[in-house]
């Protein structure tokens, strides 16, 4: 009979796309999978270690696959992400449960560890994460008719609180004819929704021959047969060209959103993050983007806390987001990370203080999303099916929700999940919505 195994995913899409890589490394090389991790007899969990909140997750949940292990049901545990390459010294000493560590390149041969697992219990860990191509097997664990399509791995930027340069390595992007063939071959699968996310999706191409810029992926995805949306994530907010734009807004089948993470809007703690860019030019590329982009949909986050960030800098914050009224916006405590150089940055904020500010903005853009939600009543949209719950009665999101973060619509109706249907809105809350399919 064969071994069964589980895998645990933790962290941001990038990650999802590396575990399902290794899901469908494991399965080829004859592990059949579980989804009660207490019926399997080879546990993985892929870890995130970006903020000190997720390396506790991280931590937490390993403890946790561990006991499977000292009951007898689980014979081997592995962990692998972005937990292994920042603490391997640690983890090595902390977690005898543990029968081998990977880190982030190692994603795409955990098969063969599991095979034959390194003697020191630790892989070799290299600095360049695993780059999926279009050859690579893979799963898709999104719900279905929607797949993230990572274009590149790394980030050769240097945002003083950011710690994944480190553990994953500088950009690297996958070609343009490769990222088309794998985007054709969702769409043979039956995927409507493609998801392009990066650490840095604003940056893909500059590192290739003849660097391509975004704006050339987009347009020729916009070209393959059967992929209805295109969604854009993690656009660094200095780097959204013209005709960049005009693509967003000439192609029917690219979203009209955009997710551009501006992490804050005072320029003395912009320039500590060492984000460049200033809210004068923030608030024009908004500007311009609700111009120029019929019914644009923007996604931000933002950060409070920052060392530096006194009273007045956030309530320059505060009233950005109020004057760009972001339909989806998520707010961070700012996190020292061990490693990076703003954990070593004078002028700290209180915990408790950046916690009330994080209460602020959130408060705010609850009223900022129930308008934008109350203006959606009645009206008509398009909407992804993602799951039937029973007759009648299915989940899915409009246009304007992206996978995982913007809530969800419950909608009624016939429908199939994974098309594309148009409903209408018959109830808004700040975060979900209703629907009946038209």
């Amino acid at each position: 009979m064969a071994r069964t195994f589980h895998i645990v995913t933790l962290g941001c899409p990038k990650n999802r796309v590396d575990s399902e890589v290794i899901w469908a490394d494991v399965a080829t090389s004859g592990l059949v999978a579980v989804d009660d991790p207490a019926d399997a007899e080879v546990i993985i969990v892929n870890t995130c270690a970006f903020v000190q909140s997720a390396v506790v997750e991280s931590l937490d949940t390993i403890v946790e696959m561990g006991r499977y292990k000292e009951a007898g049901r689980c014979e081997t545990l592995v962990v692998c992400g972005c937990l292994t390459p920042r603490f391997h010294e640690e983890l090595l000493q902390e977690l005898p449960e543990v029968d081998f560590f990977a880190g982030p390149a190692e994603a795409g041969e955990i098969a063969r560890l599991l095979k034959d697992p390194p003697e020191s219990r630790l892989s070799c860990l290299r600095e360049r994460a695993f780059l999926p191509a279009a050859a690579t097997p893979r799963v898709n664990s999104l719900a279905a008719g929607s797949a993230y399509l990572k274009v590149a791995e790394g980030c050769s930027r240097r945002c003083s609180f950011c710690i994944i340069p480190r553990l994953r390595g500088p950009q690297r992007s996958r070609p343009l004819d490769d990222l088309v063939e794998e985007a054709s071959n969702l769409a043979a699968l039956g995927i409507r929704e493609v998801v392009l996310v990066a650490q840095d999706l604003a940056s893909w191409g500059v590192d290739l021959p003849k660097k391509p810029r975004l704006a050339d992926l987009v347009e020729a995805l916009a070209g393959v047969a059967g992929v209805g949306w295109i969604r854009l994530m993690y656009l660094f907010p200095t780097e959204v060209p013209e005709r960049l734009i005009r693509v967003i807004a000439e192609n029917e089948s690219v979203l009209p959103y955009l997710d551009l993470p501006f992490q804050h809007a005072d320029a003395e703690v912009l320039k500590r993050m060492r984000r460049g860019g200033d809210p004068e030019t923030f608030l024009t590329l908004v500007e311009r983007l609700r111009k120029e982009i019929p019914k644009v949909v923007l996604r931000t986050s933002l950060m409070t806390g920052f060392p530096g960030e006194d009273r007045a800098a956030f309530e320059r914050l505060f009233d950005f987001v109020e004057r760009c009224r972001f339909e989806r916006l998520g707010v961070f405590i700012f996190s020292p990370e061990e490693g990076t150089e703003a954990a070593g940055l004078p002028d700290p904020v209180a915990k408790e203080e950046a916690q009330k500010r994080h209460r602020e903005l959130m408060t705010l853009q609850q009223e900022i999303a129930g308008a934008y939600h109350q203006s959606l009543l009645r009206s008509t949209q398009a909407a992804i099916v993602d799951e039937e719950l029973e007759p009648g009665l299915f989940t899915g999101r409009l246009w304007c929700q992206a996978p995982e973060v913007d809530g969800r619509l419950t909608v009624r109706g016939r429908a199939r999940a994974g098309e594309i249907i148009r409903v209408k809105v018959t109830a808004a809350g700040p975060y979900d919505l209703e629907g009946k399919v038209l």
